[in-house]
């Protein structure tokens, strides 16, 4: 870490073969569409999101995007997205992703998530000819195979429909396969382990469900955490800072409190709140599906129709590139043309924001950071006190 302003911190997250400025947002990439070689592996508007990564000329026209893309998310279940042959799964595993030709210009990081989630409501992954039993030894191949930086052990989400017994079960499980996956990796390879729970005593439960399982200290033997099952609580920002805060404190309690905290699936308008209690790093898709709605960002809180936007108020590459602009407007062949560009330019809104925090936080001014806070939030009653807690919470208490 290189400075802390409160709770919150700037630095780098290093691993054997990256490092990334924190905090930082890893867009979800979905590198495996079921296309074929010829067509950077297909997938729609996934395909032109690909083409940007990979600096695709007739889709770039010249811009750079690499400071987009410095480090993605991918999953080991999308590989159940698309109705796959046998032989393209296992051409999808025969070469890492940055070994292959069609993404030899990506040369940022890949987080690979387990995708337990989906994997295990599914029952495994399957395709148009084979159906393949997942286990944490399979996953974690899977994983290799990508050629991930940072892997997560598979885990059991937790349900907000759970009860207690399931939420026990789950978590025992969780438990057994971080046994198998640290028997599988090595302290060579970047390792985090997810947690689950949405309070204190949820996570204390799982922390120490997955210590007594492992029969040793989780110090020393993780690199990170990540925090998951908080999807579905995306657009509630009291159990979000609920949440992270129970997260942080129990790691603090367990001398654990100086490795990187990553949250799943979350970012949007509660972004700078949960930078503000501490979190390293995000993941999200939501530039994505915000595109496929037709959603155009204006800001980190808001978006319009796209046949409202205004591309002369925003000065990222997608809307200074003309050909880009007419893309948007609808004038191609292919609707992945007209959204893909708006997915990226959603992407940027959230990346450039993201900047904007890490230079505050650089200053180390904690009235800065507090006024930054303030005039993000002072507008939107809905997050307001909300931003105020947290502040509260983070930062010196004035009110």
């Amino acid at each position: 870490m290189s400075d802390e302003v409160g709770e919150a911190r700037v630095g780098e997250l290093k691993t054997a073969s990256m490092t990334l400025q924190t905090p930082h947002l890893l867009p979800v990439v979905n590198f495996y569409c079921g296309g074929t070689r010829n067509s950077l592996y297909g997938g729609g508007i996934f395909r032109t999101i690909k083409e940007f990564l990979s600096s695709h000329p007739e889709t770039v026209h010249g811009r750079d995007y690499s400071e987009f893309f410095k480090g993605v998310m991918s999953s080991v279940a999308a590989l159940t997205d698309f109705n796959i042959t046998q032989e393209r799964y296992l051409d999808y595993l025969g070469t890492p992703i940055r070994d292959r030709v069609e993404f030899s210009d990506f040369d940022g990081g890949l987080f690979v998530d387990s995708g337990g989630y989906k994997i295990l409501q599914k029952g495994g992954l399957s395709g148009s000819n084979f159906d393949l039993n997942v286990s944490q030894k399979a996953v974690y191949g899977i994983q290799r195979a990508f050629g991930g930086d940072i892997l997560v052990n598979l885990d059991s989400p937790l349900s907000p429909n759970d009860d207690y017994e399931t939420r026990v079960q789950k978590t025992e499980q969780t438990a057994e396969y971080v046994r198998e996956f640290l028997a599988l990796t090595t302290r060579e390879e970047s390792r985090y382990l997810t947690i689950h729970g949405h309070n204190r005593t949820m996570i204390d439960r799982f922390l120490t469900t997955v210590e007594h399982t492992l029969n040793r200290p989780l110090k020393g033997t993780f690199d990170g955490f990540a925090l998951g099952s908080l999807v579905p609580y995306k657009d509630d920002m009291g159990t979000l800072i609920e949440a992270v805060t129970a997260a942080k404190k129990e790691l603090a309690d367990r001398d654990l409190g100086d490795l990187p905290l990553h949250v799943f699936g979350i970012s949007g308008r509660v972004l700078p709140l949960l930078v503000a209690l501490g979190v390293d790093s995000f993941d999200s898709a939501s530039y994505l599906h915000a595109a496929i709605n037709g959603k155009y960002s204006t800001s980190l809180f808001d978006t319009v129709p796209l046949s409202q936007a205004i591309f002369d108020d925003c000065h990222c590459p997608v809307c200074e590139t003309e050909a880009l602009r007419s893309d948007m407007r609808g004038n191609t062949r292919y609707q992945k043309d007209v959204l893909g560009p708006v997915a990226v330019h959603n992407l940027a809104v959230q990346q450039f924001e993201l900047k904007k925090i890490r230079e505050v936080l650089q200053t180390g001014d904690q009235d800065r950071f507090r006024s930054y806070l303030e005039e993000m939030y002072r507008d939107r009653p809905a997050s307001r006190k909300f931003a105020y807690r947290t502040i509260n919470k983070t930062l010196e208490p004035y009110f």
